[in-house]
């Protein structure tokens, strides 16, 4: 059973579904499935980096962006293959329908539109839901998706209203439920921005960003994306001075200046009142109008996420350059629910209150769409193994984003609502988002998620990789070739080299090393437009090349990291009796209860001193423990 359908809820159905369990999902509103209710985008910074994660396990959400794309671009081009992604925006009413679609095609998923107002458990473990409509429907594993809706409640200025969001009611009795667990519930708050009108906008005064059409798909399946209609630009504008006065003025109307919410709001994405509060010194912060959809009247405020009155909402935006006439559809509002401490969960998002239940996306004090949907297939195959009595899957931190992220989350606990960011992963150099296919699409092979289509096109890739690697190495010059290497655009060979260490050099890059081949009288590496398998491995061979000792220093450390995710801790291991710990590690590994060294040694509070301890006491075994 999934509660919720939401981008957590839809990965956790198809998931449990496509690997044989006997899946339904229950949700209040089917015509709410996929729904967008922030923004229109899918990756960014990081978040990209998740959205191809999800895609190379047999996920859904960027075979769906590909189908409902409205704009896409490359983001952190100016940082290395490391930050590198794609921000891609969808049309905001096609990406729910085309879920809906997917979600009542698949084979044993079963969609349930209902509440559900409580959950029974028999023997330390789920068994069974009860719905709003009478029904009481038992089940071997529960992944709980409910986003915004455990006791959500909508903010804008003074006035409040019980609802998880615009348009749709919250839900009370699943959070008593936790509560009876033992489950400790915080509140957490988030926001949106105003809808504006685009026919009355100036979009003259603003500056345009067009499309990138070769930025190429998000999904490794496709060569291609699906442009039902031309692709949109963006539009990028500034607040000034003018606007933080307005806002300033009309502090004491905020609900969150006004004391009126009480969960706490996300760091990296603050409203836009909060912007002018928490740098003072700056005299403006980008604006950057999204369109929607194709063909309605709506844009999204990207930058501006407020919960002031409706009326300063517009006299705020009627002072931005570009805005000076702008009519508001809808104003943006805050809301804040309840989550979660996912310190209370075990790596593969089930709880360890009571057996057979998963928490996936915000209720975990996460932030995203892409977030949510990491979370979501994570849960959703280790819900259906657990159905199915197969082994759990975990992601450690040095395969993944999302295994950054769960760890992070079952290790760090939240105090904020969580956004992923690269500079979270330390191995980021070797989790790169064009790589993503090779690090998880053989799990998602072994595991039944990579369809035949998917394994294909993996498997010529890696093949093109192997390949063209290999030819580079064997194919050498020498200052023989110096004339040749002139007419590339390359300085001479000291030595005999080959093409691989020659595209090792500054500068160097594969069109030069083609122009090498065909002046050589052999033919350049295969190539294609992007998206296609033969582009894929070409970016491959050239990244190896050119971070070639990087990628081997980070690989080593990954090795090293990896010794310690080894060395597992016992489930009922006594901290109390392992003499030496500091009393503030006892607490915290007490409470938190990792189940490796290495994820012992990410507790917060945990000092390099307790793990060689910890690592000593393990390694004596338990009769040591007991004799001392």
């Amino acid at each position: 059973m999934v509660v919720g359908a939401g981008h957590a809820g839809i990965e956790a159905a198809l998931a449990a579904a496509r690997l044989g369990a006997r899946t339904a999902c229950v949700t209040l509103r089917l015509d709410r499935i996929g729904h967008l209710p922030c923004n229109c985008s899918i990756g960014g910074p990081a978040k990209g980096h998740i959205a191809r994660e999800v895609d190379a396990l047999g996920g859904q959400m960027g075979v769906t962006t590909d189908h409902a794309l409205t704009h896409i671009r490359l983001v952190g081009t100016g940082k290395g293959p490391a930050v590198q992604t794609v921000r891609a925006q969808v049309c905001k009413s096609l990406y729910p329908r085309l879920m809906r679609q997917t979600l009542e095609s698949e084979p044993g998923l079963t969609l349930i539109e209902d509440e559900v107002i409580g959950v029974e458990t028999g023997g330390a473990q789920v068994s069974a839901v009860l719905l709003g409509g009478g029904s009481r429907l038992a089940t071997r594993a529960l992944v709980l998706t409910t986003g915004t809706f455990l006791n959500g409640l909508c903010h804008q200025g003074h006035t409040k209203t019980v609802a998880a969001r615009h348009g749709d009611r919250a839900t009370q009795g699943l959070s008593e439920f936790l509560r009876g667990l033992g489950a400790r519930i915080s509140r957490f708050k988030t926001g949106t921005t105003p809808r504006i009108a685009f026919s009355s906008l100036n979009l003259d005064a603003t500056e345009v960003m067009p499309s990138e059409p070769e930025a190429g798909p998000l999904s490794f399946l496709h060569s291609q994306t699906f442009e039902r209609h031309p692709l949109l630009p963006t539009w990028q504008t500034r607040t000034n001075t003018a606007t933080h006065q307005v806002l300033r003025d009309n502090l004491g109307q905020s609900a969150m200046y006004g004391g009126q919410i009480e969960g706490v709001g996300p760091r990296y994405c603050p409203s836009v009142e909060d912007k002018v509060v928490r740098f003072s010194g700056k005299d403006s912060h980008p604006v950057f109008l999204e369109k929607e959809e194709w063909d309605s009247e709506s844009v999204y405020v990207q930058g501006f996420s407020t919960s002031m009155p409706a009326d300063v909402q517009l006299a705020a935006l009627r002072t931005i350059e570009g805005l000076e006439k702008v009519e508001m559809l809808r104003p943006g509002y805050a809301v804040e629910y309840d989550m979660v401490d996912p310190t209370q969960l075990k790596a593969t998002l089930e709880s360890k209150l009571v057996d057979a239940l998963y928490l996936a996306g915000q209720i975990n004090g996460t932030s995203g769409y892409e977030e949510a949907a990491g979370q979501g297939i994570v849960a959703g195959i280790n819900a259906a193994h657990r159905a199915l009595e197969r082994e759990p899957v975990t992601f450690p931190r040095s395969q993944s984003f999302i295994g950054v992220m769960i760890d992070d989350l079952v290790t760090k606990g939240v105090e904020d609502p969580y956004r992923m960011l690269t500079a979270r992963a330390e191995h980021r150099l070797v989790l790169r988002h064009d790589n993503a296919d090779q690090r998880l699409t053989p799990l998602a092979r072994q595991i039944g998620l990579a369809g035949e289509d998917r394994w294909e096109r993996f498997e010529r890739k890696m093949t093109l990789v192997t390949r063209g690697r290999d030819r580079l190495e064997a194919t050498y010059v020498s200052p023989a070739h110096t004339p040749l290497l002139a007419d590339a655009g390359l300085q001479p060979a000291t030595d005999k080299t080959s093409l691989f260490k020659l595209l090792q050099r500054p500068g160097v890059n594969l069109a030069a090393i083609d122009r090498v081949l065909e002046g050589l009288a052999e033919p350049p590496l295969p190539s294609g437009s992007p998206g296609t398998v033969e582009q894929q491995a070409r970016t491959q061979i050239e990244i190896q090349a050119v971070y070639h000792g990087y990628l081997r220093r980070q690989e080593e450390e990954v090795s090293v990291a990896n010794r310690l995710e080894d060395l597992t801790i016992p489930a009922g291991f006594d901290y109390q009796m392992a003499r030496g710990l500091s009393y503030e590690c006892i607490e915290k590994l007490s409470r938190v209860r990792p189940t490796t060294v290495g994820q012992a040694s990410r507790v917060p509070g945990v000092r390099p001193a307790d793990v060689a301890l910890l690592i000593g006491w393990l390694r004596k075994g338990k009769s040591a423990l007991e004799t001392r």
